[in-house]
């Protein structure tokens, strides 16, 4: 059945009418933050010829509730909830996440959103899919930004606030038809009516409006239980087939339920020009709301500007009055003597204009008497009220807005930077439901990126992930490998003695949610706990922390070469060689680090004995040996000649007995380690090699020992 498009014209419809009141005052709002303070009635009453003047505090009041958020921005954390998810996945999982977000410069989106939020009361941002280059076929996420929330008409009966219920969204713009005409050739350009009358939302004489229509669908599904408790879709049992039958977990109870399919739509008021299921079971328009209360049953919706507008219209009125009551009042005049300014009329007339320093009057008056000096009579200052009018209209606006400057407020008294801190803590909390909601909204787009890996990253993949301090690392996503046996070290088999395979990283299994993460950024709690650590130095205890720990104090620290002179103290600490993605404990990994020193320290041992072998036991010096000994029995007989060949048989079964002994220590070493890990396969490779290079030695021996001693025989 085709998509009919009247869907989404009735959707658009049905959410203005329910939006119309918060739209209007919404746009007053935008226009007030921004300069336009004065209302209509007002203009016309004061004429042209009066001043009307704008102190936008209004604006500067929400920049500081705007910048706060940006230096404490929220960051999501992946964690597993069932028992097919995994916390080294997890981490993968927060890793593609950040990538995502940095990748689409993230923060952008979600600073425009929170700023329109607290301007008028909403903001939006989306999520996508795309291909990551023309050439590809990967796909990656991309989190974008909606500058203009007016273009988006979100769920009227959505409730939640971070609009997770949502069951429709529509974001649309208008196009010019000559621009619609190239970009979708073919497409139908009108739709009139029976009675010959277009919908003036969706086309008008030069554009036509085109839109992204989501909805969800429900569609019936069989949910099953599972022995471990892990609710799972029957339809995607087959892809963790495998999985079950290695845990053990078998299907223990089923229902009927249904699930929550996301539906997307490119179309016009009149045709429907493309349709795609999208992944996930959530709309990817998040929204992020300031005030969102229900009125008389209509959902108000607003932000800091509505309750700061009376405020700041009296404060610019006052001032404005101020202003008006200085240029209006007169200027100086000059009381003196009649005739005093005889002569000097252009000075005394330019002396408001002047800058000359030197005025001259005359001394004498019409009737020849001597009058005194000119004096200036100064004009009315401005009426005390109006200087307290505005002043008082300032503080109001100040508290409606729940801005304070910590720095005046009080008075001019000095303030310690703590008393500073607690105040600017103070005006943060009066705004914090704003960032709250924020931090919700992130959080549901961490839901909905989650949602989204499996669908896209379903293939063998090499893909980046950042960590919270913000290094970069490539992982190879769904890699094929052998299960290996931790008790044998070989690769598992199957019944038909087939190699049992297992996918690394898979992102696919496992249910995950999100912990979010507020307050200080990663760096500005380094720098917090550098300055901690410094402290702690001067304890008892500061000496144990730079003997196990001087490599990461310097790492943290904020200068050049920081890293450097970090990695050359790790180098000669055993404690940094510690694997922190290892699942093997820190302590178990330090005594197999040990066992392999030694090991290694035995092998050396071994390499030199082989040398000495090689090298004083040769089968020449043996031979040169004998004939020195030949020597010896000829002039010290016959008695010396047989304590010398005990001797060297005495030698060459201690060198036989040193080398067992150092067999049976490793064996005993490895013994002690029962580790099933890869350290431990690498231990027992490692002596097994040993022991095969002490089997060669020990026939070696024997054969030189075979050719000394018919040397010997001749002798007798």
């Amino acid at each position: 059945m085709a998509a009919d498009p009247q869907d989404a014209v009735t959707f658009m419809r049905e959410s203005l009418d329910a939006e119309s009141e918060n739209r209007t005052l919404a746009q007053v709002a935008l226009k007030f933050r921004y300069g336009d303070q004065w209302p209509q009635y007002a203009i016309n009453s004061r004429g042209l010829d009066r001043p009307q003047l704008t102190i936008n505090e209004t604006n500067t009041y929400i920049k500081k509730v705007t910048n706060a958020q940006r230096q404490q921005r929220p960051r999501g954390k992946a964690s597993p909830v069932d028992g097919f998810a995994d916390k080294k996945i997890a981490k993968i999982i927060t890793g593609l996440g950040r990538h995502v977000e940095v990748n689409s410069d993230a923060d952008n989106a979600y600073d425009m959103a929170f700023d329109f939020a607290a301007t008028i009361g909403w903001g939006y941002w989306r999520i996508r899919t795309d291909y990551i280059d023309e050439d590809s076929f990967d796909q990656d996420l991309y989190i974008d930004i909606i500058d203009n929330p007016f273009t988006v008409n979100f769920d009227p009966n959505s409730k939640l606030p971070d609009g997770s219920d949502a069951e429709k969204a529509l974001v649309t713009d208008l196009m010019r038809k000559d621009v619609f005409r190239k970009t979708h050739p073919g497409a139908q350009e009108s739709g009139f009516t029976d009675g010959g009358n277009s919908d003036p939302d969706w086309i008008t004489e030069q554009d036509i409006r085109l839109a992204e229509y989501f909805f969800v669908e429900r569609t019936k599904a069989k949910l099953v239980m599972l022995s471990d408790g892990t609710p799972v879709w029957a339809d995607e049992l087959s892809r963790i087939k495998q999985l079950l039958a290695a845990a053990g977990i078998g299907i223990v109870g089923e229902r009927d339920s249904f699930k929550r399919i996301v539906k997307w739509r490119k179309q016009t008021g009149f045709e429907v020009l493309e349709e795609k299921t999208l992944p996930g079971r959530w709309i990817p328009i998040v929204p992020v709301y300031w005030t969102n209360v229900i009125i008389d049953g209509k959902r108000m919706r607003c932000g800091l500007v509505k309750d700061a507008m009376d405020p700041a219209r009296m404060n610019n009125f006052w001032k404005t009055a101020i202003t008006e009551s200085l240029a209006l009042a007169p200027k100086a005049k000059w009381l003196g003597a009649e005739g005093f300014d005889e002569g000097h009329e252009i000075e005394f007339k330019n002396a408001n204009l002047s800058p000359n320093p030197v005025l001259r009057y005359k001394t004498t008056g019409v009737d020849g008497r001597e009058i005194p000096p000119p004096a200036r009579l100064q004009p009315e200052p401005p009426p005390p009220g109006l200087i307290e009018a505005a002043f008082m209209a300032t503080q109001d606006l100040s508290r409606v807005m729940g801005v304070f400057d910590p720095a005046v407020r009080g008075g001019a008294q000095h303030k310690s930077d703590k008393t500073l801190n607690a105040e600017r803590g103070q005006s943060e909390n009066t705004n914090y439901d704003g960032y709250d909601n924020l931090t919700r909204s992130i959080k549901h787009s961490w839901r909905i990126m989650l949602s989204y890996f499996p669908a896209i990253l379903d293939v063998k993949s090499v893909r980046r992930i950042i960590g919270e301090d913000g290094r970069e690392e490539m992982v190879t996503l769904n890699e094929q490998a052998p299960d290996v046996d931790p008790q044998t070290g070989q690769p598992k088999v199957d019944e038909q003695g087939q190699t049992i395979m297992k996918v690394l990283n898979d992102v696919r299994v496992g249910t995950y949610d999100v912990i979010m993460q507020t307050g200080p950024s990663y760096d500005t709690r380094r720098q917090e706990g550098t300055e901690a650590v410094m402290e702690l130095m001067n304890t008892p205890i500061g000496e144990k922390v730079a003997a196990t720990a001087d490599d990461l104090i310097v790492r943290n620290m904020d200068f050049n070469g920081a890293d450097q002179i970090a990695d050359r103290l790790a180098a000669a600490n055993p404690l940094s060689q510690i694997d922190e993605k290892s699942d093997v404990p820190p302590a178990l990994q330090m005594k197999m680090k040990g066992m392999q020193d030694i090991i290694g320290k035995l092998q050396g041992a071994l390499q030199q004995a082989q040398l000495e072998i090689k090298t004083r036991s040769g089968v020449a010096e043996i031979k040169e040996h004998g004939a020195i000994l030949r020597e010896h029995i000829k002039q010290a007989g016959e008695q010396e000649e047989r304590e010398v060949t005990r001797a060297q048989k005495q030698h060459d079964t201690e060198t036989f007995a040193v080398t067992a002994q150092n067999v049976a220590e490793i064996n005993g070493l490895v013994k002690l380690l029962t580790s099933k890990t890869e350290h431990g396969n690498r231990l027992r490779e490692m002596l097994l090699e040993f022991e095969h290079a002490t089997r060669l030695q020990d026939r070696e021996l024997e054969v030189k020992s075979q050719q000394i001693e018919p040397e010997q025989s001749v002798v007798h």
